[in-house]
């Protein structure tokens, strides 16, 4: 059986004018802190289902919040713990854990409280957070993504290839390309065209940028009125076979709540 140790998250503040005891953590709290720590150790869903076995305990002096179990979980504890420190941040962190972080140092800030992380292999704290510390997570601004864009082609050409698209939803957008994209087929300046480009999209006002061409769509506005009729009459014959149109499309949309 494999060395068993424990890790320590301790909660120290004031209720009134008096110290936190155990007696002042709610049950609630308690469920949250238990389930934060398990994130924080093993943040995957497959992680949570194949960890070890993982006993809690809440003990005096404060509220000192005792986890125990192998000791290689005390291991994988002291490492991030002792990084966080080291770089005063917890941008290297998956998603899961820094969401923890920032949550205890959101409650330190709000409710004045000092967190402290110890574990058995190191009598000295791994991390203090508290109302002077910023282990806040930094939101996303933008994400990557494929584009599909329509625009005028304004510019073509530059130093380091590339066209302008001037758009209806975002204005003028850059677009990079390579010089056999902008040479080959035929000349697009001035023209409408839709482009397939990858990227970057601005979370705030949704806006592209960082774009590089993958391929050229022809514009077309215009639409075929026989094909239109022709779908139109291939419709009309599998809708007479539906004896209760309104029953089936209610039934699609799920039911009556739906």
């Amino acid at each position: 059986m494999e060395e068993q140790g424990y890790i320590e998250v301790k909660i120290d503040g004031l209720i009134g004018n008096k110290p936190i005891k155990p007696i002042d953590i709610d049950i609630a709290e308690i469920k949250e802190i238990i389930s934060d720590v398990e994130t924080f150790l093993y943040p995957k869903r497959g992680d949570k289902v194949e960890r070890p076995h993982i006993s809690y305990k809440l003990e005096e002096g404060s509220a000192r919040n005792l986890f125990y179990l192998p000791i290689s979980g005390v291991l994988l504890f002291n490492g991030l713990s002792g990084e966080i420190n080291n770089r005063g941040n917890i941008d290297f962190l998956d998603s899961k854990r820094a969401e923890v972080i920032d949550k205890f140092q959101r409650n330190a800030k709000e409710k004045n409280l000092e967190i402290t992380f110890y574990s058995s292999s190191n009598p000295k704290p791994l991390l203090k957070i508290n109302q002077e510390t910023q282990f806040f997570k930094i939101a996303a601004t933008h994400i990557e993504t494929e584009f599909v864009l329509y625009g005028k082609v304004n510019e073509e050409g530059g130093n380091n290839p590339n066209f302008h698209l001037l758009t209806k939803e975002y204005g003028k957008l850059v677009i990079s390309a390579s010089e056999q994209q902008l040479l080959e087929g035929e000349k697009r300046l001035f023209k409408i065209y839709g482009v397939r480009a990858k990227g970057k999209q601005n979370l705030i006002d949704g806006k592209p940028f960082d774009l590089k061409l993958i391929d050229y769509i022809t514009y077309n506005p215009n639409y075929d009125e026989h094909k239109l009729d022709l779908l139109i009459e291939r419709a009309s014959v599998i809708w007479n076979t539906i004896p209760n149109v309104d029953s089936w499309l209610n039934e699609l949309r799920g039911g009556t709540n739906g």
